[in-house]
């Protein structure tokens, strides 16, 4: 088992989804790792789509008092480092899989006159 005071370095993924008019951010925890080179590592490793992105950042084991966000890294869907999260890209990403894939996302219905 771990070791309390033990730093690890979590990897989130984070996707634009939703509807194109409506897009929203949707997050998940994927992996943990020991430090920060094998959490980079994983994500050069991992294919994801266009728009998505990643984030790591370091949580002491067991730590309840300690302060969380001071240390964050940002990565683009292929592992680039970034100095913040893309939203912009993404969103626009998402716009261009959308219209790649109409069945996937309906077209809001029209008023009738």
């Amino acid at each position: 088992m771990g070791r309390r005071g033990q730093t690890v370095w979590v990897v989130m993924h984070y996707e634009i989804m939703g509807l194109p008019a409506a897009p929203r951010v949707d997050s998940v925890q994927f992996h943990v790792s020991s430090s920060l080179e094998k959490a980079e590592e994983y994500v050069r490793g991992v294919c994801v789509d266009a728009h998505s992105w990643w984030q790591v950042h370091p949580h002491v084991v067991d730590a309840a008092d300690l302060p969380e966000g001071a240390e964050v890294h940002f990565y683009s869907h292929r592992g680039s480092r970034l100095k913040a999260a893309p939203m912009r890209r993404a969103i626009a990403a998402f716009g261009r899989h959308a219209a790649r894939h109409p069945e996937s996302y309906p077209a809001p219905p029209q008023d009738e006159p």
